[in-house]
């Protein structure tokens, strides 16, 4: 697919200029699906919202906290 085919999605920290990464928007969608239901609510709400069907056309930008809270990544505290 060429740059312009996907949607890019973002957490709200993006505008504070935190570091951050791109996630697939599958893998985002799968990672939200592992929380409960409160936990993935409070997390999507922090994302720019969009259509679950239409994940595989979406990139999500998530700040490290972010990602942290949903699964994808893991606080420096644990990797060490």
């Amino acid at each position: 697919m060429s740059e312009q085919e996907y949607h890019v999605r973002e957490c709200v920290h993006r505008a504070g200029g935190v570091a951050g990464e791109f996630y697939a928007g599958s893998v985002y969608v799968k990672y939200l699906q592992r929380l409960r239901t409160e936990a993935a609510m409070g997390a999507a709400s922090k994302v720019t919202p969009f259509f679950w069907a239409d994940a595989p056309q979406i990139v999500v930008w998530l700040c490290r906290d972010c990602a942290v809270d949903i699964g994808l990544e893991e606080r420096k505290s644990d990797a060490a």
